[in-house]
C-alpha cells in the first residue's frame, strides 16, 4: 500500500542514528542551492540552536505525514482537491528537485549577502541503511510573512552587548525565519506533500498535469473507439485546469486495454451506458465536453453496481479496492 510504503520509509530514516544538515534553495540563478551552517552547540549537549531546529522539523514531519488520519493518493488523484498527501513521481520530462541531487562538494556556504536570493529553507536527513544512503529533503518554502521588518515597519531589537545587557539597539541584519512547517517531503524521485497549489505556482505542476492528460488521450486514441479525438484534445487544452486533471487518470484502470468491439458491445447492451453516447458508425461522436467527461466516467469505472439490489453507486472506492483477480 502506498502510505505503508512512503510512511515506513520515513520512518526508517527518523529512527535514529540519522546526519542532519540544513541548506537554503537559492532563486534562479547558477547555484540553486548553498550550504546553511548553523551553530552546532558543545558535543555534550543536545539544545543547540541546530538541535533545536532539527526537533522542530522532525515534530512538523510527524505532525503532517505520519499522523493515522492521513490518507495518501498518487498525482493520479489530484482531481479530488480534498485534503489528501499526494505522492507524485519525479521523471525525466518533470523534476523539480533535480539541483538536490548536486554533488556535496559543489556547494558553496550560504551568507548574509545571499539573503535576498534566498527561497526556502531545506532540511537533509541522512541514514546509511545497508550500506546504501538513505536521504529525506524537508522543504519548508520562505514566505514573506518570515522576513521580518521587509516593509520597514516593524523594528527587531537586540543587546547592544553583553557588557551592555541593559542597553538596546536595533538589529539591521535580520534574516528570514525558520518555521515548524514542512511543504513537501522529497524521497527518492518522489515528492510528498499537500500543498498543491505550492507545487503549481512554484514548480510547474500544470505543465506535468497537462502532459500527463495529453498522455491519457494518446491511450484513448489507441482504442480507436472515437471518430473526432479533436474534441479530447479541445478538452485538455481548455484554459481550466480542472480539465486537465480529470483527465489524468484513465490509464490506470482496465478498460483502456479492452478492445473497440468489446466497448462498443458494452455501451449498446449495458444498460448504464445505452443511449449515453452519439454512436456513428463504428465509433463515438463527442458532441460536447459533457460528452467527454462521460468517457472519462466510463474508462475509469466510475460507477459501481451491486449484485444484491441492482443499486448504481457513484463511488471511488476502486481507488483502495483490489479487484479479485489481482489478490
Amino acid at each position: 500500500m502506498l502510505k505503508e510504503r512512503i510512511t515506513e520509509k520515513i520512518k526508517e530514516v527518523l529512527r535514529g542514528g540519522y546526519g542532519f544538515d540544513v541548506y537554503i534553495a537559492m532563486k534562479d540563478g547558477e547555484e540553486r542551492i548553498k550550504r546553511f551552517v548553523l551553530e552546532e552547540g558543545r558535543p555534550t549537549e543536545h539544545d543547540g540552536f541546530k538541535d533545536r531546529i532539527r526537533n522542530s522539523i522532525v515534530d512538523a514531519i510527524n505532525e503532517k505525514f505520519l499522523s493515522e488520519d492521513r490518507q495518501y493518493v498518487t498525482e493520479d488523484a489530484l482531481a479530488d482537491e480534498q485534503d489528501r498527501i499526494f505522492v507524485i513521481g519525479q521523471s525525466q520530462d518533470y523534476a523539480p528537485f533535480s539541483y538536490l541531487e548536486t554533488p556535496d562538494e559543489d556547494i558553496q556556504n550560504f551568507s548574509l549577502d545571499d539573503k535576498g536570493k534566498a527561497d526556502a529553507v531545506l532540511f537533509k536527513f541522512i541514514r546509511w541503511l545497508d550500506g546504501e544512503a538513505v536521504v529525506l529533503w524537508a522543504y519548508q518554502k520562505i514566505q514573506p510573512s518570515a522576513i521580518p521588518n521587509k516593509q520597514k515597519r516593524h523594528f527587531q531589537i537586540k543587546a547592544k552587548s553583553s557588557e551592555r545587557p541593559d542597553v538596546f539597539e536595533e538589529m539591521r541584519d535580520q534574516m528570514f525565519m525558520i518555521t515548524q512547517t514542512v511543504d513537501v517531503l522529497i524521497l527518492g524521485n518522489e515528492m510528498i506533500t499537500g500543498n498543491v497549489k505550492l507545487l503549481e505556482r512554484h514548480f510547474g505542476l500544470e505543465e506535468f498535469i497537462r502532459a500527463s492528460a495529453a498522455h491519457a488521450v494518446h491511450t484513448i486514441e489507441t482504442v480507436h473507439l472515437v471518430n473526432n479525438m479533436e474534441k479530447l484534445q479541445e478538452y485538455v487544452r481548455s484554459p481550466n485546469k480542472k480539465y486537465a486533471r480529470n483527465m489524468m487518470t484513465i490509464h490506470k484502470y482496465p478498460v483502456s486495454g479492452m478492445s473497440k468491439e468489446a466497448l462498443l458491445t458494452k455501451l449498446r447492451t449495458v444498460e448504464r451506458w445505452k443511449n449515453v453516447f452519439e454512436l456513428q458508425g463504428e465509433g463515438i461522436r463527442l458532441r460536447n465536453f459533457s460528452d467527454v467527461e462521460q468517457l472519462i466516467d466510463l474508462f475509469i469505472e466510475r460507477y459501481t453496481k451491486s449484485e444484491i439490489t441492482d443499486q448504481e453507486y457513484d463511488t471511488k472506492v476502486k481507488e483502495r479496492a483490489v479487484p479479485r483477480s489481482a489478490e
